[in-house]
């Protein structure tokens, strides 16, 4: 099994698998995929009590997945387990990589990097580990659907006007302005939407990141050159402090009356949150 670092033999099937990141833990759920336990976050907006991420914590409950810790990976915890594979994430908070040789004397342990591609192009890669490549193929087939039939409500509101920028809006600390080439990018473009683009004037490129924009508070109002605005990790309230924002007035989208929270969700996209977001467009749109 080819991963991102490298090589790994797996012997039969899978059948009690542990996650140390809790970002891959939505792909092993939507795969159906036999997961024992997981790694979580602290409690946040994005994630629930136990550090599981909202949009698929409930399934988590439902199939009794364990959580094993949250934060700093608890290797005995993870042993006690006594999984038969474990999944390891090669980049982002939930990273393991550094324990990989001490996780892989417990067992055969796979190791992905969920930031140089698409939730999609993730699904199919750990598909094939876990012997669920029909689910994958399913998952694909059912999303890309919704994303035909959600294009083609939103639509007539799109005829005049489709251009939209995509931010994180945490006024008075700078914001992160997506790109097209962000995940959220990529799935506003398949909806009709042509990314709205920022002055070089506005910001700069986020500090490991090729799809965000970092722009300071003063430089906003010149970033957002959408007709539209999506507002990523934000609930309405935030969306109706947007526009109430004085140094916002002058822009298109608030003029327009177009601003909308895409929720708290919104920031990784996984199969779920990612058919969250559609829902949450279509409803503001359709």
């Amino acid at each position: 099994m080819e991963t991102s670092e490298g090589p790994v033999t797996l012997d039969a099937q899978p059948e009690r698998i542990v996650s140390t990141s809790v970002t891959l833990t939505g792909t092993l759920l939507a795969l159906d995929a036999p997961l024992y336990g997981t790694a979580a976050q602290p409690p946040s907006t994005v994630t629930d009590e136990n550090g599981l991420f909202t949009q698929w914590a409930d399934i988590a409950a439902d199939r009794d997945v364990e959580t094993l810790y949250q934060g700093e990976p608890d290797i005995e915890a993870i042993t006690a387990a006594t999984p038969d594979l474990i999944v390891v994430s090669s980049s982002g908070a939930d990273s393991t990589l550094d324990q990989v040789e001490l996780l892989s004397r417990i067992a055969p342990t796979l190791v992905y990097d969920y930031s140089d591609k698409s939730w999609q192009d993730l699904t199919v890669q750990m598909a094939e580990a876990v012997g669920a490549e029909e689910r994958a193929d399913e998952l694909l087939h059912e999303f890309d659907t919704k994303v035909d039939e959600a294009k083609t409500a939103i639509a007539p509101a799109l005829a005049e006007e489709n251009t939209v920028s995509i931010l994180t809006y945490n006024s008075p600390e700078d914001s992160r302005v997506f790109t097209g080439e962000s995940a959220q990018g990529r799935l506003a473009t398949r909806l009709g939407f042509e990314i709205a683009s920022v002055p070089e004037t506005a910001g700069a490129a986020a500090a490991g990141r090729s799809d965000i924009i970092a722009v300071a508070t003063e430089n906003l109002s010149l970033a957002l050159t959408g007709a539209n605005t999506f507002i990523i990790n934000a609930l309405p309230e935030d969306a109706d402090r947007l526009k109430t924002d004085p140094t916002l007035a002058n822009t298109k989208s608030v003029q327009n009356d177009a601003v909308y929270a895409l929720g708290y969700d919104s920031f990784r996209l996984d199969y779920y949150s990612a058919t969250n977001v559609i829902d949450r467009i279509v409803d503001a749109l359709g």
